[in-house]
């Protein structure tokens, strides 16, 4: 076990001494790279969870649409119907008074 321990920090030790040694640049410089890139990635998330919640949205006011409509000439139907019955009641109520 102390064997392993002791592998484990020297290769630590060796690693780190290794990337700082072969660092292709300062460690501020590094920072700023990884900190530009994190935010690059992160706005091309946002930006395509934005769009992707853009198209759900078209889609549900598409799908809104289509049952409006499909609730308006229902309801055109209906007052025809209504209206046509109507005439028909008046005519019948008419021709009864006259006879």
């Amino acid at each position: 076990m102390i064997r392993f321990l002791f592998g484990f920090v020297l290769g630590a030790i060796v690693g780190a001494t290794c990337a700082t040694l072969m660092a292709p640049a300062p460690g501020r410089e590094t920072r700023e790279r990884l900190e530009e890139a994190w935010r690059e990635r992160t706005s091309e998330e946002t930006r395509a969870r934005a769009q992707e919640a853009i198209w759900r949205a078209r889609e549900g006011v598409g799908a809104a649409r289509r049952r409006l409509e499909e609730a308006l000439r229902a309801g055109r139907e209906a007052q025809k119907e209504a209206e046509e019955e109507m005439q028909a009641r008046h005519e019948e109520a008419t021709k009864g008074s006259e006879e």
